[in-house]
């Protein structure tokens, strides 16, 4: 599977999931929520079309894999373990 959608289609997620992103070097975390549609709104409203697109976002730009540094909220695992189930 390649995109949240097929995630959500498959079952492996729910829209309404919330993710969060624990940045540990900037003693920050982010939170986000997957939408019906299989994008990301961060907790600042913004909508993106990817994980890493909404991470690159809270990044300042600089490019972020956000397959792996989003985590399920309610499980702690990232949105790459989902892929290859």
């Amino acid at each position: 599977m390649s995109n949240l959608i097929d995630l959500i289609n498959a079952g492996s997620i729910n829209a309404g999931e919330e993710l969060i992103w624990k940045r540990r070097a900037e003693n920050q975390g982010h939170f986000a929520v997957v939408n019906l549609d299989g994008s990301i709104s961060t907790s600042d409203g913004i909508k993106h079309r990817t994980p890493s697109g909404a991470a690159r976002h809270l990044n300042g730009g600089r490019p972020v894999d956000g397959w792996l540094t989003w985590k399920l909220k309610r499980t702690g695992k990232s949105l790459s373990s989902l892929r290859s189930v």
